[in-house]
């Protein structure tokens, strides 16, 4: 106020700079000083004065911006939704593949009742992939059937011989191993180690 020529002469110098519209970038705008037609030097000079003194409280009371932080944090954040985004498929996924694990030894489980007794094995009455008849245990043809079979008719007498022989045989090798428990047993009790 004491000096109106130097406030000219500094007004002057911000109107001679080149002013960007940072309005745009959500930035304080700056205004244009002209002086009004019928306006005196002195309500100009206040007018300009009023005005600088605005701006500096807006500018004062701005929020500190960092813009280098502003266009990484964009990339970040998206990085981030990535990131979590692979994380949370991959528990699905584990979720849904320890689903279906469950789900395939329930099907291969039997339900057993309690006390429950199986007389015989199961017979199987699908047919194996590589082809062919599924052949039960005990009735596969063997090499030396048809040999056997094609030799002259055996009679009674000889059968029944062939059947007692059988008998006999059988007999001493259950004796045989029945001694031979005995044994381990007479052992045992008297403490020698078999």
């Amino acid at each position: 106020m004491k000096h109106p020529k130097a406030r000219k002469r500094r007004a002057a110098g911000k109107q001679q700079q080149p002013k960007v519209p940072a309005a745009a970038h959500g930035d304080i705008a700056v205004p244009k000083f002209r002086r009004g037609k019928g306006e005196s030097e002195h309500s100009y000079l206040c007018r300009m004065e009023q005005e600088v003194q605005h701006i500096l409280f807006l500018t004062k009371n701005q929020v500190q911006r960092e813009p280098e932080k502003e266009a990484a944090a964009p990339q970040e954040s998206r990085r981030k939704k990535e990131f979590q985004n692979k994380k949370l498929d991959k528990a699905r996924r584990k979720k849904e593949e320890k689903k279906e694990a469950l789900r395939e030894k329930s099907l291969f489980q039997d339900p057993v009742a309690f006390g429950e007794v199986v007389m015989e094995p199961p017979t199987l009455t699908s047919r194996p992939r590589h082809g062919g008849p599924a052949e039960q245990a005990g009735r596969k043809q063997l090499l030396l059937t048809p040999r056997l079979g094609r030799g002259p008719p055996v009679s009674l007498a000889r059968q029944r011989i062939v059947q007692e022989e059988r008998a006999r045989v059988i007999q001493a090798y259950r004796d045989i191993q029945r001694r031979k428990q005995q044994q381990r047993e007479a052992q045992a009790a008297r403490g020698v180690p078999g």
